[in-house]
């Protein structure tokens, strides 16, 4: 199952808003490149080695850095900090029977999804159950 949301993303006392794709399909939590550059600079951390991936849109990609993000979702902070792949091949968008469609900004997998509590639901969307909050 898959859905889009705006969801805040801060790093490094920075926050912006995020056009996200919650996908149970994917395994690996992903940021696009341009867009973690230009609301956050180029401030994420190489990888020791290369990771291999597939995206939505059917293109094998490497990734060789990555963030450690927060996720808000509609005003909820996640109870802990989240590492994001940040990938260099991320198209901002794709055609699609001769439709250009923006591709989203970040990409949340389902071993995101599991850790906070976070489910999709077909009628209310995107959920966070009360073991991914951050309680005050």
């Amino acid at each position: 199952m898959r859905v889009v949301k705006e969801v805040e993303i801060r790093f490094m006392y920075r926050e912006a808003t995020a056009l996200v794709l919650f996908d149970t399909g994917t395994s690996y939590t992903v940021v696009r490149r341009g867009f973690f550059e230009k609301a956050f600079g180029a401030t994420w951390i190489r990888l020791s080695r290369l990771v291999k991936l597939f995206l939505v849109d059917g293109r094998f990609v490497s990734a060789d850095k990555y963030a450690v993000v927060t996720i808000v979702i509609d005003g909820v902070e996640l109870s802990l900090p989240e590492t994001v792949l940040v990938l260099d091949e991320f198209a901002e968008e794709i055609e699609v029977e001769g439709r250009e469609i923006r591709m989203p900004d970040i990409i949340i997998g389902a071993g995101t999804m599991s850790k906070y509590g976070i489910v999709l639901d077909p009628k209310e969307g995107v959920k966070v159950l009360e073991a991914g909050l951050l309680l005050y």
